[in-house]
């Protein structure tokens, strides 16, 4: 049975970079190797926010990053991409999902849907315990349709561009119509 969770020990956080790295820099080369050798893949955002892994038993099968809102480093895609902004309610509280990976034998539709559909309901149990009123995040066209397949309903607040190695929309769910 798979169960998603805060990491809080230091095993699971490194479980959760090293599965970034894995993925992200090994696989699909979005990042280059680190200078130093250590496979993780870890940004100054990652101070500011929740590592959240989807667990079947002891091995980690997906897993994102919660960056809560903060005044010091803001959030990513906030920081980096074009917004529409009469689609973002800006007084309201915002964290993003970002760095979300699915292990790759967990890539079937139909498992990749169950790992986004935990996911998505602990983050809304963190939401609600921190206010937090929506989420956005940058992704792929394909992944935005994956997640309303998944009856996650993100929707597109800005233009397509170019952010970490391909094409991403910044994307919106709002928390209050969910309720």
């Amino acid at each position: 049975m798979l169960e998603c969770k805060t990491a809080f020990t230091e095993e699971e956080r490194h479980a959760i970079l090293h599965q970034r790295y894995s993925i992200f820099v090994d696989e699909f080369k979005f990042f280059a190797p680190r200078d130093d050798g250590k496979e993780i893949e870890y940004d100054h955002y990652d101070e500011y926010s929740l590592l959240l892994g989807v667990w079947n038993e002891d091995i980690l099968v997906g897993s994102c990053r919660l960056v809560l809102p903060n005044d010091t480093v803001g959030l990513p895609t906030l920081n980096v991409m074009r917004i529409d902004s009469e689609k973002l309610v800006h007084n309201e509280r915002t964290a993003e999902i970002s760095r979300i990976t699915v292990a790759a034998t967990y890539r079937t539709f139909k498992k990749t849907i169950e790992v986004l559909q935990i996911m998505q309901h602990k983050i809304n149990q963190i939401a609600s315990e921190h206010n937090i009123l929506q989420l956005i995040g940058a992704v792929e066209p394909s992944f935005l349709r994956l997640l309303n397949y998944a009856s996650l309903p993100y929707r597109p607040i800005g233009p397509i561009q170019y952010l970490i190695g391909a094409e991403r929309l910044p994307v919106l769910l709002n928390l209050k119509e969910q309720q």
